[in-house]
């Protein structure tokens, strides 16, 4: 079987004992879309693998195959500066679906013999909990090792659960109007959380972030303010219009799918639009613009930019994925700040843009260690504060 015989030929490069004919038949198999499921297989053996050996494609090779899947996909040739990656094993191993993967396989096999510049081998500082605070200001941490936690308020009650959830529903009282609360749910670096809102709108939260709202919404509308990172897949309703609030605009939507990032030690607030329609207003107009599927507005320097993009970079954090697509170098480290709770040393970080995308569960050492050998940045990390040393 075709599967037997990827499995075969990838183990023959990563020992070294591969050859010609084997690799261009191993370059055939890597092309070939319908074997995602191994790719991803023999991405989780990696880690525990060896290889002192050569690396599993030649640089002449793994630039030649990614010229080839690059121009098969179509994808628009990067405007700016990107960091060189130059081994591009993760892009071939993942296919063309998972085109332009982040760093190479090959860096996360091949362990050099000369100490790399990272100062210590980081463990992340142990990540907070992700708090409910409730109107009464009471403070209550929900750790996902609860089984199960109850919060009943007027008009509703809430139920975490240890699988990272957190779900309202209705209790009014007969006869009585719904008296309405205010909950602010904030997660800490490292974590996610999900919530569904009382009217079962879904929301997931990234580190590093808050979502205020009403513990029963109002006949008129469903509002919520976000500080930071969330994805909402919003429940229709044509009554009662969902509207998101962030630094320097409001969203307004019925029914649709979208995230939104808005964190205060970023410039700008971006919106992007997986399904449905939505309108963003700027606090400086008055004039509602609208977004359909696939576009992308920034709200920056007191202006709103709308592209076409890919959302799969802006929702990628969900499935567990960096996903990086002509980013630039400071919104990477950004991500990695929020999510591995260290600091970052901006000033010295050099212009740069890089794309792939990479497992969350990566360490951080290995992820940084891979971005130096396939760039020429060196970073230093000491005491938890990360840096980029001057060459």
């Amino acid at each position: 079987m075709q599967e037997d015989r990827l499995h075969y030929l990838f183990h023959r490069a990563v020992g070294g004992s591969i050859t010609a004919e084997e690799r261009q038949e191993l370059h055939a198999l890597l092309a070939d879309n319908s074997y995602r499921r191994q790719y991803n297989e023999l991405f989780a053996q990696l880690p525990s693998l060896t290889a002192t050996q050569e690396d599993v494609f030649r640089p002449q090779e793994a630039d030649a195959l990614f010229n080839k899947i690059k121009a098969a996909t179509n994808m628009e040739a990067a405007r700016k500066t990107v960091i060189p990656l130059t081994t591009w094993w993760a892009c071939i191993a993942a296919g063309i679906a998972l085109l332009l993967g982040f760093i190479g396989y090959r860096l996360f096999l091949h362990t050099p013999s000369a100490p790399v510049s990272l100062a210590t081998a980081l463990s992340p500082r142990k990540a907070g909990n992700v708090m409910l605070v409730l109107s009464d200001g009471r403070q209550i941490p929900l750790d996902s090792n609860q089984q199960h936690t109850v919060i009943r308020q007027q008009g509703a009650k809430a139920v975490s659960t240890d699988t990272g959830t957190l779900t309202y529903t209705a209790q009014p009282v007969p006869g009585e109007a719904a008296a309405i609360a205010y909950n602010t749910l904030t997660t800490p670096r490292g974590k996610h959380f999900k919530i569904v809102l009382p009217d079962g709108t879904r929301v997931w939260l990234n580190a590093a972030s808050s979502l205020h709202y009403p513990t029963v919404f109002s006949e008129g509308q469903r509002k919520v303010t976000l500080s930071g990172e969330a994805y909402f897949e919003v429940a229709a309703d044509s009554r009662k219009p969902f509207v998101v609030s962030t630094t320097g605009q409001t969203i307004r939507v019925l029914g649709t799918a979208f995230n939104v990032k808005a964190y205060t030690d970023e410039s700008y607030t971006r919106t992007t639009l997986v399904e449905g329609r939505i309108s963003i207003t700027p606090d400086n107009s008055n004039s509602p613009v609208l977004l359909s599927p696939g576009e992308q507005a920034t709200w920056e320097n007191n202006q709103l930019q709308i592209i076409k993009t890919d959302p799969q970079e802006a929702t990628s954090w969900i499935t567990g994925l960096f996903y990086f697509s002509d980013t630039e170098l400071s919104v990477v480290l950004h991500q990695l700040q929020r999510w591995y709770d260290i600091d970052v040393d901006y000033a010295s970080l050099p212009p740069g843009r890089l794309y792939g995308q990479l497992s969350r569960n990566t360490p951080l050492p290995q992820l940084l260690r891979a971005i130096e050998k396939t760039s020429n940045i060196k970073f230093k990390l000491n005491n938890d504060r990360l840096s980029v040393e001057r060459q």
